[in-house]
Parts: C-alpha cells; sequence; structure tokens
C-alpha cells in the first residue's frame, strides 16, 4: 500500500488513498483492521460503480465532502477528474471531468473546493441549479514568477493549505520553494522561512523535494511540512508572508547495543519502545516547537563495561606467588567471598559464570574485582547511583562483609582487611572495563580498545 493521502470521516475510521494500486480503503482505527473501501485495487482505469466496477488512475488526495458528510471527494489525477466515493456502499461517481490537468490537493474554502492542479490553481462550485463549474483562479504557464495571479507561474503544484482568510500557501515543488497566494490582493508573493533574523524564499531553509509537499495547519499559527527526511513544524509570530522555521540536525549520532544482547531496547517520543538490529536509523523526533528527524547508528559497543564489586589490600606482592598453596588459599578466599557477594546482589544481579574473580597486585597494592552479570555500553562510565546505593546497603547488612578480609599465607598478619575507599567502605560498587574483542588490549587512559 501506497498512501497518497487520508481523510478522518468520523471518530474511529479513517479513509486513505493507495496510490499504487488505484484504490481507496478504509482503516479501522480501533482494531487497526483496513478494508477495500472504493475501486479496484491493482487495476487502473476511469468507470464509475462499486468495488470491483468503478475504478481510478492515480487517485491523489481527499476531503469529507462538505455538503455531504457521508461521501468523500478525491482527486483522479491520471484521469484528470474530481470524484466522489460513497461512505457506505463504496460507489464511485464522476462529479467533473474537465478544466483539470493532472488534479492533486483539495482544500475547502467556503462553499467551493479548491484544486491543485500541475501548474495552477482551479476552483469547484456547485451553483444552485446543481450545476458543478471548474474554472481557473491562479497561475497560467508554468515557471517561477511571482505577480498577480494571472502573471504568476509555478512549474508544478500539489499541495496547498489556508494560512487565513482568502490566503494559502502552496507548494511549487517544480521550483522547489513554497509561494503565498493573497486572493485579497490578488497577488503570488514569496514565502519567507526566517532563519535568525533573515528572510529566505529557497529550498535552502526548507528543502522543499521535487515531489508533493503534504501540508497540515493545527490551529492558527502552526503549520507542518512533510519534505522527503523530516516533517518541519512552522510556528511563532508570522508576518504576512512567512513563519520562522528551524529543525536542527541531529547528525548521526551512534547509540550501542548492551553487551550481551543482540538488539537495543529504544525508546519513542509517544511512550512506545522498539528493539533495533545493527544498522542505521531515521526515527522521528518531536524537538519541543519542531517535528524533525532523528538519524543514528545502532552498533555493538567495542568496549564492556561490567557491573563489578572491588576491594584494595595492602600487601606484599612477592607473597602472592610464593607457592602454589598460597595462589590456591587465596583463590579459595575469593570464592567465599564471591558466594557473599551474591547474597548481596538480590534481584540486581547475579555474579558472572565466565569471569571468575581475579586480582592485579602492583606496588604493594592487591586489587581484586568480583565481576557480576551486569553489563553497560562504552558511552556509561559509572553505575546507576540508585543501583550502587542498593548493593552497598545489602553489603553493609553483612556484618563478615564490612572489612571484607582476605587470608593470605606468610602474611604477617595473615588476615587482611581491605583499604577503605573514598566513600568510607572496603567494597567499591564500579564498572569493570574491558574490549569486547579479545584480541585488542584495553589502554584506561584513553579509555580505547587497542
Amino acid at each position: 500500500m501506497d498512501i497518497h493521502g487520508f481523510a478522518q470521516i468520523n471518530a474511529t475510521h479513517v479513509v486513505l488513498i493507495d496510490g499504487r494500486h488505484h484504490c481507496l480503503r478504509m482503516l479501522d482505527r480501533v482494531t487497526s483492521h483496513i478494508v477495500v473501501l472504493a475501486g479496484t485495487c491493482g487495476t487502473p482505469g476511469y468507470s464509475d460503480g462499486l468495488i470491483g466496477t468503478g475504478k481510478f488512475h492515480n487517485p491523489n488526495s481527499v476531503v469529507v465532502d462538505t455538503r455531504n458528510s457521508g461521501q468523500v471527494l478525491v482527486t483522479d489525477s491520471a484521469n484528470n477528474a474530481l470524484r466522489s466515493v460513497s461512505i457506505s456502499t463504496g460507489e464511485v461517481r464522476t462529479v467533473i471531468d474537465s478544466g483539470f490537468e493532472l488534479p492533486q490537493g483539495l482544500l475547502w474554502a467556503g462553499d467551493h473546493l479548491l484544486v491543485t492542479n500541475n501548474v495552477y490553481i482551479s476552483s469547484v462550485r456547485w451553483l444552485d441549479n446543481g450545476t458543478v463549474v471548474n474554472y481557473i483562479v491562479a497561475f497560467s504557464r508554468p515557471g517561477d514568477v511571482y505577480g498577480t495571479t494571472d502573471e504568476s507561474k509555478v512549474r508544478r503544484s500539489s499541495n496547498l493549505v489556508r494560512l487565513r482568510e482568502k490566503m494559502f500557501l502552496v507548494d511549487d515543488t517544480g521550483s522547489r520553494k513554497l509561494k503565498l497566494v493573497d486572493f485579497n490582493e490578488g497577488r503570488v508573493k514569496p514565502f519567507c522561512i526566517y532563519q535568525e533574523d533573515d528572510c529566505t524564499t529557497n529550498s535552502s531553509a526548507l528543502p522543499i523535494p521535487a515531489i508533493k509537499a503534504p501540508m497540515l495547519k493545527v490551529g492558527d499559527e502552526t503549520i507542518y511540512v512533510a519534505l522527503a527526511t523530516s516533517v518541519y513544524k512552522l510556528k511563532g509570530e508570522s508576518s504576512e508572508s512567512g513563519f520562522p522555521v528551524e529543525c536542527p540536525d541531529s547528525g548521526n549520532a551512534t547509540i550501542y547495543i548492551i553487551p550481551g544482547r543482540r538488539k537495543l531496547t529504544f525508546s519513542l517520543d509517544n511512550g512506545l519502545t522498539i528493539d533495533l538490529s545493527e544498522g542505521h536509523y531515521t526515527l522521528p523526533k518531536d524537538d519541543g516547537p519542531l517535528l524533525c528527524k532523528e538519524h543514528f547508528n545502532v552498533m555493538k559497543s567495542p568496549i564492556v563495561r561490567r557491573l563489578s564489586f572491588k576491594s584494595v589490600y595492602e600487601v606484599r606482592c612477592n607473597l602472592l606467588e610464593y607457592d602454589s598453596d598460597t595462589r590456591i588459599v587465596l583463590r579459595n578466599t575469593l570464592l567465599h567471598r564471591r558466594s557473599q557477594l551474591l547474597t548481596a546482589c538480590g534481584e540486581d544481579c547475579t555474579m558472572s559464570n565466565n569471569m571468575m574473580p581475579f586480582s592485579e597486585c602492583t606496588d604493594g597494592q592487591l586489587t581484586v574485582y568480583w565481576p557480576t552479570d551486569v553489563m553497560f555500553p562504552i558511552d556509561v562510565h559509572q553505575p546507576p547511583t540508585e543501583l550502587v546505593n542498593r548493593l552497598e546497603q545489602r553489603i553493609e547488612a553483612i556484618d563478615s562483609m564490612i572489612n571484607m578480609e582476605i587470608f593470605i599465607l606468610y602474611h604477617s598478619p595473615p588476615v587482611i582487611a581491605a583499604a577503605k575507599g573514598p566513600n568510607n567502605k572496603a567494597v567499591q560498587v564500579t564498572l569493570y572495563s574491558a574490549c569486547a574483542n579479545n584480541r585488542k588490549s584495553y589502554d584506561v587512559e584513553r579509555d580505547v580498545c587497542v
């Protein structure tokens, strides 16, 4: 399905234009169920009738008929016609088939319907005697010219939106500009995009694509413009001919998958979450007064930060390798402490089965790490404060762990208490960093893998 336009007909149902398949569909917003409403999906043509008989050729836009809420009006672009569709039966009828040239956008303006054609705007009116007439109200031939509605030109127009009484904004996609049509003065003017104090009318401020640029007005001073890669929100104090707009460049940020997992759980602005594998993504982002798009990469973290318990002891390093008995006693002591730390983990962690307790001894300081199974990506440098507080409270509740003593043969004394850290605790809750690629080494000073 290739949605070219839509119209909400009530609180639960939306009519969708499936332009690629030349038909209309009905979406039930409650059940998310979609059914064919009108036309013959997959078969272009030009005929009136019910589903399977009536045909469109590249339907483009749809609006509810303000004269009859039981039907919608549709621009049938390739057939140069305006068609009606009954919401209850799906019957297609031709309203008018003259005066159009590739009709696209639709907009009610009082009792008449404005239609954007390839290079002009026409107006459809229903006379008291039931006759439907269509006449040109702006532009004449293709070009990029401002002036009176008779003199001015657009290269290709597909959509329009009402700014205020008899004043409309038109997308000239052929010229890559937005243009202001002022029927009060009978003129077409440049539409300013204000960046700081400067006014610009070209695509450098708002990159109008060479295809249809859907626009939606919400309230009195807000217009959404959907472009090829972003949805811009034009909002603020407007002059007669422009709005300020700015959409910050999100760049290409990198978000890392938590080590040990295959996907990243990403939170959307609407509160929902999605799971993303490695790759490049573009998602809508509501950035205050703007509705833009966020570009980012998802990749595996090159550095693994593992939640660990750490204690430091003042020892003579040469005693640790004195003989095999010394090494065995130290290992058993660390494993005993590991089982106690498992209790301290509670529901927040478990002790790692892939990494046993290990130690490093330099310059008379023995540093011991007890790794857990909780890991963080490269952009996390400290464990969450709430997690640290919970773990520290559980450790303090175990009397034998307050000083976190270890036993070392031939040391005097053989029982050694851990040195108190900056928080005056014998056990520190920290992150131990290592390279995800085992063939690389972690450089502590530069926090990189080499």
